[in-house]
């Protein structure tokens, strides 16, 4: 099925999308690609899930194709720009909704935030599926960042 095709929509998370997150969150390929690599517990994935959904500087919406969902984007909020996160169910990827998703977001970010002038997405040197998939999108690299472990 061509992305033209697809009746794809972002909705906004519900309580009852608990479970579901969970799962994504922790998905192999999803934590590679975290900034924080390591799994999360289910109760620590409950306490900010929870927290999610009263806090006014963060929304997350989930991406439906009909009735299925594909994928998720969460943005942190400030005056005037949010970071991304998003990832696509292990099952749909390679097919095209990274970039819907992104585009779709980009559209509902910018009518429910009118002070929001920037999108920032940050990605791990390593995946290049995302880095691919925001420049497709139109957002240019603004600058890297080295760290060094110490004791390393």
């Amino acid at each position: 099925m061509s992305s033209q095709d697809r009746t794809c929509y972002l909705r906004r998370v519900r309580p009852e999308d608990v479970d579901l997150l969970f799962v994504w969150a922790n998905d192999p390929e999803v934590r590679k690609n975290a900034f924080h690599s390591e799994s999360i517990p289910y109760e620590d994935h409950k306490k900010w899930f929870a927290g999610l959904l009263t806090d006014d500087s963060r929304v997350q919406y989930i991406m439906m194709d009909g009735e299925e969902a594909v994928g998720q984007i969460r943005f942190a909020l400030s005056e005037q720009s949010a970071v991304i996160d998003y990832s696509i169910a292990p099952d749909k990827r390679g097919r095209g909704y990274g970039k819907q998703l992104l585009r779709l977001a980009k559209e509902e970010v910018c009518r429910e935030y009118p002070t929001i002038h920037t999108l920032v997405g940050q990605v791990k040197p390593a995946n290049i599926a995302s880095a691919k998939c925001f420049v497709e999108c139109g957002y240019e690299e603004s600058f890297r960042q080295f760290e060094l472990k110490c004791g390393e």
